[in-house]
């Protein structure tokens, strides 16, 4: 074929045939065309783990927790340093702290909830485990536990858990002075 181009094409320009074997989209006067193909990423999140049937081995998140909570036995009163390991692996067993406990939702770079975890330490600051209350420094806390006073665990070991959880607490608390102190 033959081109016949009348006037200059400008420099670096050049005229070709090109001949096209199957057009997707014919739009003349359109500027931009964008063509995706394949499948395209939806706006929608995967399901989370908590909606599949996929089972999660929670003994060594189990014993992540409970290397976690033992940096804290520096602090314990005398009283409270034999008992206070075995003390979480019941807490650990409760449904309603083991429902929340392994899961640690939006919290990165952990597999578990340090929020709650944090939580049950103040409730366990609030019953004098660790001494006066009223010395309490949770920035010393977050600093034995994540190494920084900066970490956002500053802020939970601040927060009580919520009331269902403490009557839990309650009750397991309960039994144990029932256990240690027989009538």
């Amino acid at each position: 074929m033959n081109i016949n181009i009348k006037g200059n094409p400008g420099t670096g320009n050049t005229y070709q045939e090109i001949t096209i074997q199957h057009v997707e989209n014919y739009n003349p006067a359109a500027t931009t065309v964008n063509n995706y193909y394949g499948t395209r990423a939806s706006g929608k999140k995967a399901a989370s783990t908590s909606t599949t049937n996929e089972v999660i081995d929670i003994a060594p998140i189990r014993q992540e927790i409970l290397n976690y909570v033992s940096r804290l036995r520096t602090f314990l009163v005398d009283e409270q340093k034999s008992g206070y390991m075995k003390l979480w692996r019941e807490i650990l067993e409760l449904d309603i702290i083991a429902s929340e406990v392994y899961n640690p939702g939006k919290q990165q770079g952990t597999n578990f909830n340090r929020g709650m975890v944090a939580n049950i330490i103040y409730y366990m600051v609030k019953k004098n485990f660790f001494g006066d209350k009223n010395s309490y420094n949770a920035s010393l806390f977050a600093v034995a536990l994540e190494g920084s006073a900066e970490h956002s665990v500053r802020a939970e070991l601040r927060m009580l858990p919520a009331a269902d959880i403490i009557s839990r607490l309650d009750c397991v608390l309960e039994n144990r002075e029932l256990i240690q102190n027989p009538l």
